[in-house]
């Protein structure tokens, strides 16, 4: 078969490929890391790149429904789609890259750690490792006194088999190698985290001791080689919930050879280790008074705590909150808008960094939904106004216009459709249906909820009063709502350094009461309900 050559710029590297393979494909067998939300089926813009010379296939029906007629006069195209049919030269842009940045704020670490509740501790050190469905993060830990040492997050380089916690199931069930493929990127990743964490202090990996490891359920279960088909048919659930104990190079780990591997126990199908964590780190057991503790994210976890008992949902969040299946979606790096205001018949946004602005991240798309609300830009069903000035329609459909051309890195206008906007609805009824389903399981209204507890990267970052206003949140007083950060990491730190955490945590897990949603015979009334933008 015959084989070409592409070079991938800005980066210079290159790499061979056989005729008849998409550019995305090719990538994936190079380990040039390119997102690709959907899975690489086609259905999102996320793997977008610029065919800057060379010769492809013709645009796909995907592409022409997803991509402009301009992006694709100028050579854009989806990488998923796109076949090689001589030698290229193709232009990856920052946001369709999968970043390894550190992505971090002030959370629970500084507070849990030192009073982990552990009097066994031993000397050396162990690495925590929080494995999301988006990013991995890894803390580096003193075991004699349970302080953080180094930490770090990275993209989870599993997302370009797939974004969102099916997409990745899916694609683990194709076969055994694609089970395999999706284990050893996650291995691997880990690995590669774990030398950065050490080389910034001067530890040996070869003489961490213990990892101690959580993630969702699906995430728990690939990385283990475990089966995953059940979790995506009824009743949806986990080969195991116990914690498991494995040595590092029985799980595949290269770089700590001689470590003991811990992952927490699973709670459902979909409410995983990661949970638990966030349950131990934030003392879930110990609450009295009803709380919420909502782990936001592609999948997001909630809880709801009260008098010793816990009950817990997983709501199917969707990648819109990392800018998933938006038209100007993007992570929340560089040149992301992160905040919009609409005021006096103008739009206002800030970028992260301070850069010129290249797409929208989830937080700015949480803004603009709620400033469209204040402005009578949209109505309770998510409709926009098409006689509002600030609405023009773009492809056949009403959009509004965030940054112009001019203000703009790609060079063209970056606007909200009303598509992204029913995507934004779809990822808020996801969330407000299982706190509206916690609350209805346990006969509390929302007056009754005397705190919120906001955990997860993204929930970090989000404007509270946007969220409460767009009826994602219960609207209550701002002084019952506690963004914590990573309390995942926080909680897998906590079983690292004591047995004691390590106990309590699973003891928890097997009394929390998980509650699916699919079976509820109320679910489609609260899901439609919950649609309702505003409420």
């Amino acid at each position: 078969m015959k084989e070409y050559t592409i070079k991938f710029k800005p980066s210079g590297r290159r790499a061979s490929c056989s005729a008849g393979t998409t550019v995305l494909s090719c990538c994936h067998e190079n380990k040039i890391q390119i997102a690709s939300t959907c899975g690489g089926q086609g259905r999102c813009r996320s793997c977008k790149v610029r065919v800057e010379k060379g010769i492809t296939t013709a645009p796909t029906g995907n592409e022409l429904k997803r991509l402009s007629d301009s992006e694709l006069e100028r050579g854009w195209r989806l990488s998923c789609q796109a076949k090689a049919a001589g030698d290229l030269v193709v232009y990856i842009p920052g946001e369709s890259k999968l970043s390894s940045t550190p992505a971090f704020k002030a959370d629970l670490l500084a507070r849990i750690i030192p009073d982990a509740g552990g009097r066994r501790r031993r000397k050396g050190h162990g690495i925590a490792i929080d494995l999301g469905t988006t990013k991995i993060a890894g803390y580096l830990v003193d075991l004699s006194d349970g302080s953080i040492m180094s930490k770090l997050a990275m993209a989870n380089p599993q997302a370009v088999f797939g974004d969102d916690v099916i997409s990745r199931i899916m694609y683990g069930m194709r076969s055994p190698a694609s089970g395999k493929k999706l284990k050893n990127t996650a291995t691997r990743a880990i690995d590669e985290l774990i030398l950065h964490l050490s080389g910034e202090v001067d530890v040996e990996p070869q003489k961490i001791a213990k990892v101690a490891v959580c993630g969702n359920t699906a995430m728990h279960h690939l990385l283990l080689g475990l089966p995953v088909s059940q979790l995506v048919q009824a009743p949806y659930l986990p080969w195991t919930k116990d914690s498991v104990n494995i040595s590092a190079m029985e799980l595949g780990l290269k770089s700590v050879p001689d470590a003991d591997v811990y992952l927490l126990p699973n709670i459902g199908g979909y409410v995983g280790g990661d949970h638990v964590a966030v349950l131990a780190a934030t003392e879930a057991r110990d609450i009295k008074a009803a709380t919420l503790i909502i782990d936001i994210g592609t999948n997001t976890e909630i809880s709801l705590a009260a008098g010793g008992r816990i009950t817990s949902v997983s709501c199917a969040s969707g990648p819109a909150f990392e800018g998933g299946h938006i038209k100007y979606g993007m992570k929340a790096s560089a040149g992301a808008i992160d905040k919009i205001l609409i005021k006096n018949g103008m739009v206002k946004y800030s970028t992260v960094g301070k850069a010129v602005a290249i797409g929208i991240c989830g937080s700015g798309m949480l803004d603009a939904v709620a400033q469209m609300i204040e402005a009578d830009i949209i109505e309770p069903g998510g409709r926009m106004d098409k006689t509002h000035p600030l609405v023009h329609t773009q492809a056949g459909q009403s959009v509004i216009t965030i940054a112009g051309r001019d203000r703009s890195a790609r060079g063209e206008d970056i606007v909200i459709t009303q598509g992204d906007i029913r995507e934004l609805q779809l990822a808020k009824a996801a969330i407000r249906t299982g706190i509206n389903a916690l609350l209805k399981s346990a006969g509390l209204a929302v007056p009754d909820v005397k705190r919120v507890i906001i955990a997860g990267t993204f929930g970090n970052y989000i404007d509270i009063r946007s969220a409460v206003r767009i009826g994602m949140l219960p609207d209550l007083p701002l002084r019952r709502f506690r963004q914590v950060g990573n309390a995942a990491g926080a909680g897998a730190c906590m079983v690292l350094v004591s047995a004691g955490a390590r106990k309590k945590a699973e003891s928890m897990a097997r009394r929390v009461n998980y509650l699916e949603l699919a079976d509820r015979p109320d679910f489609t009334e609260l899901f439609v309900k919950a649609l309702t933008i505003g409420q």
